[in-house]
């Protein structure tokens, strides 16, 4: 058996340890020999799923003590880069910089392969300047760089999630396929053990929208001002895709957004069916976290476990 060595950095709820989990079989095996995660709440959660305790904060790393690796993966912080954020890029030293810190960790243990992932217009921001260093940094490391923007929705996944992955390999550039599956929707995710829902009548009132193409059923209009339909306050249905699910958003359809599961009956996702919508199995482990529904933040940072399974499975072919 060949055993693969891998470093999730910035590893957030373990979407690149599930899938490499995922990826093993009989004749190869990945082992994660190193995470690292800000956030204590993560590395508890981590821990709990994949019984590794993540190191803390990247910047204070020992770069002599981090194990050697074949893969290094990095879904590094997206918020100085997206477009809901204030898109500072690399002028916030603090999350924008931590790019040239995994650069040192790349210098320190030379990876056959860098597998990176972040927002869809991280390669647009600053007429593409942004972009360019990070290219520019990973060829002087005589490394092949291979991207493309991929769409979650395309992948098994009911969620439009797109986000732009970056592949560096030393031996060949990786050649990403073309990949359009069918639409799985909504509906294959829903608990259908939750009969609680959310009581708009008082407050909103609810306008169809016309638009074929869109996704979105109705918006919810605010009886009094007249205003509505921000992104809390879109209602979707379950027989298609839904939108990104984001840690930033808010309003009664927070994180989520707002589904008509039934005729009328409105509410947001819960955890499991968030987990689903990501890939991860219906037994995650979050016990430690005493705000359970703070998930749906975290994994609203999360990468699409159904989309690093096609990115990842012929991986070991460019070692």
């Amino acid at each position: 058996m060949t055993i693969i060595k891998y470093g999730d950095l910035c590893c957030g709820l373990g979407a690149f340890h599930t899938t490499f989990n995922r990826c093993s079989n009989d004749n190869i095996k990945y082992e994660c020999v190193f995470a690292c995660d800000i956030d204590k709440n993560i590395r508890n959660i981590y821990q709990e799923n994949y019984h590794i305790r993540p190191e803390g904060d990247i910047y204070e790393l020992d770069l002599d003590s981090i194990p050697e690796m074949d893969i290094l993966c990095a879904g590094f912080p997206c918020t100085t880069f997206s477009i809901a954020g204030k898109k500072q890029a690399f002028s916030d030293e603090k999350r924008g910089g931590i790019f040239f810190r995994i650069l040192e960790i790349i210098d320190a243990k030379e990876p056959s392969i860098v597998f990176l992932e972040n927002v869809k217009n991280l390669h647009t921001i600053n007429n593409g300047e942004v972009f360019q260093t990070i290219i520019d940094e990973l060829e002087d490391r005589n490394y092949h760089i291979s991207y493309k923007v991929l769409d979650s929705k395309y992948y098994n996944s009911p969620q439009s999630r797109e986000r732009i992955y970056i592949i560096c390999t030393k031996s060949s550039p990786y050649v990403f396929k073309n990949i359009r599956n069918a639409i799985v929707p909504i509906s294959t995710i829903i608990d259908h053990t939750v009969n609680q829902y959310f009581e708009y009548e008082e407050k909103y009132r609810l306008e169809r929208t016309n638009s074929r193409r869109s996704i979105m059923k109705y918006k919810l209009i605010n009886r009094i001002s007249g205003k509505g339909g921000r992104q809390g306050e879109r209602v979707y249905g379950i027989d298609s895709y839904g939108p990104t699910i984001c840690a930033s958003s808010g309003g009664p359809g927070a994180k989520t957004g707002l589904y008509e599961i039934e005729p009328l009956q409105i509410r947001t996702l819960n955890v499991l069916e968030v987990l689903r919508i990501f890939g991860f199995n219906d037994d995650y482990h979050y016990e430690s976290l005493e705000n359970k529904k703070m998930l749906l933040f975290y994994l609203g940072n999360s990468i699409v476990v159904n989309v690093l399974v096609e990115l990842i499975k012929d991986l070991h072919h460019y070692l």
